[in-house]
């Protein structure tokens, strides 16, 4: 990102494991650097970050309400896990244009850290999907008097680890679905299948053991 004498705008996570990549877990620390490169002077109001983690969904279904009347009805969610802002340089006006107190950065590249602690409740592991998404970042904000807010948001990875020594995924899980099928004037009998697996939780390459019943009663 260009703009005027700042050269490039970015953040940059401190990653606490081997591979460099930025996954964190619940009560992790989260620390890191916005980096600011200027080819001249500037003079700054403000350098904020907005850390945040929230869920959302939404998907559409479509309704006979009978008579040749159909209606699309929306569903929409939202869950924040958590919400956190900070101040790097300056401090909080309602006058962007403000002329006070301002911050003087000089050319050259500047890196200003921040760190935050993610929560200790067990937090969803991030999430990409077509209905909906669970999602981390960090954005961070550069005000200066008289200049377009510059913007920059980077995100990184929630796992969260699970235990599956639970009782509640080592009970064994079991389903049955019946069905009835039509062909003019014949129908048949219910059609019955159930499948059983030992175990609700498994780790990869676990091996998934369990058993389906498939019943097929006579047409009448």
């Amino acid at each position: 990102m260009v703009l005027g004498k700042v050269k490039s705008f970015a953040i940059s996570y401190d990653c606490p494991n081997e591979n460099n990549i930025p996954v964190f877990a619940s009560g992790d620390s989260v620390s890191g650097r916005v980096i600011i490169e200027v080819t001249g002077e500037i003079r700054v109001r403000s350098l904020k970050i907005h850390a945040r983690g929230h869920a959302k969904v939404r998907w559409t279904e479509s309704r006979n309400a009978g008579s040749n009347t159909a209606y699309t009805q929306n569903y929409t969610e939202e869950v924040e896990y958590f919400n956190h802002k900070d101040l790097l340089i300056g401090h909080e006006r309602d006058d962007d244009n403000s002329e006070e107190d301002l911050t003087t950065i000089h050319s050259g590249r500047h890196e200003y850290p921040f760190s935050f602690e993610l929560p200790q409740t067990p937090l969803a592991t991030s999430f990409e999907g077509k209905y909906g998404s669970v999602r981390y970042w960090v954005k961070a904000e550069l005000h200066r008097p008289w200049m377009l807010v510059m913007k920059m948001k980077k995100e990184f990875t929630v796992f969260e680890h699970i235990d599956i020594n639970t009782p509640l995924l080592l009970s064994p899980q079991a389903g049955t679905k019946e069905k009835t099928l039509c062909c003019w004037f014949c129908s048949s009998g219910p059609i019955s299948l159930s499948a059983k697996i030992e175990r609700k939780g498994y780790t990869p390459g676990k091996n998934l053991e369990g058993c389906i019943v498939l019943y097929l009663l006579y047409w009448k």
